[in-house]
């Protein structure tokens, strides 16, 4: 009996040793989501573009679904010209192959002609001087050598007029592919400036670079700006931040987190590590420490409705046996 009560003591001193040496390091993160998809403002002919429509902040959009048109900038006035044009050019290239090709085959016909007058006149300045009269003869030769200088003509005009048909319609190809080129990539812009969800979740406008306000419409921006992001609700998680120095002193793999939304605080979940930046980042707005992103999951079913954005309390339960100041600081995100 007396060896029972002093194994009961043993175990009750050891659990109250190890509850004294568990320390809690509080964090705050917010919901985020790792499959997301972010829209930067696209490159365009000038510095700034504008935001003609966006879906409203907070809404629910379906792969697929229109969520930010951007102005064209007259982008669209120029394509239609640029395919109006592209029809004439290849009209107007179709009439081109039928006349050159006419023309060659003109000159073609031409230079035919001239050597079977030069192989007939050649025949009849071969004949004999006893068989016909001299004059016949004298004729006959002034004829043949009439006949060569046609043919040689016949020769350079043929020629020619294969060279003319390969420059102009090699000029009217190079004409229309440029033209192609330039429609393609117009109808590539317009195709950026209209831009469909590639996931299922809410939207969250971004916030203003110089501005302290969110990007909304009508406002211009720069190239490259982030507008919105559509998080898939599938996959949401909590991002927070960790203290350099609590990251040397704390094993993430072997602490447990309680996760507690501050919208629903009689609610808590258990967290779990999914990833942890291998670089710390600089937090100027927090301090002149650097912090290492941690990436939490829910270990249980989400039991209400939430969004990215919103606000987490972290409880980072640990071993610590060198206790620092700043082990309960809660960390800004």
């Amino acid at each position: 009996m007396l060896f029972r009560n002093y194994l009961i003591l043993i175990v009750f001193l050891v659990a109250g040793y190890a509850k004294a040496n568990e320390q809690v390091t509080l964090l705050t993160g917010i919901i985020s989501s790792s499959n997301y998809h972010l829209i930067t403002a696209p490159k365009t002919n000038r510095w700034q573009v504008q935001i003609q429509w966006m879906a409203d902040e907070g809404s629910i959009v379906k792969e697929g679904d229109l969520v930010v048109v951007f102005d064209s900038g007259g982008i669209e006035s120029q394509l239609e010209v640029n395919e109006e044009k592209l029809e004439t050019d290849a009209l107007e290239l179709l009439k081109l192959e039928m006349d050159k090709g006419q023309a060659v085959l003109e000159a073609d016909g031409a230079l035919k002609l001239a050597n079977i007058m030069v192989e007939k006149n050649r025949i009849e300045a071969s004949v004999p001087d006893g068989e016909v009269s001299a004059y016949e003869k004298g004729k006959s030769v002034i004829e043949y050598e009439k006949a060569l200088t046609t043919k040689i003509k016949a020769q350079e005009n043929y020629k020619l007029k294969l060279e003319e048909q390969q420059v102009e319609l090699n000029k009217k190809n190079i004409e229309i592919l440029k033209l192609q080129e330039q429609i393609t990539y117009q109808r590539s812009q317009l195709e950026k400036l209209s831009v469909k969800a590639k996931v299922t979740g809410p939207v969250t406008h971004a916030m203003h670079r110089w501005m302290p306000q969110k990007v909304a419409i009508g406002m211009n921006i720069q190239s490259s700006w982030e507008v919105l992001t559509v998080q898939a609700a599938s996959t949401y998680q909590v991002s927070a931040w960790l203290h350099e120095i609590d990251a040397a002193r704390i094993d993430l793999e072997k602490s447990s987190f309680v996760l507690t939304l501050d919208a629903y605080p009689e609610q808590s979940y258990t967290g779990k590590v999914i990833s942890v930046s291998s670089q710390a980042e600089q937090k100027s707005q927090w301090s002149d420490s650097a912090y290492y992103r941690v990436e939490l999951g829910f270990v249980e079913p989400l039991k209400q409705a939430i969004f990215p954005g919103m606000s987490v309390r972290v409880q980072l339960k640990h071993d610590d046996l060198a206790l620092q100041p700043h082990a309960n600081k809660v960390l800004p995100i």
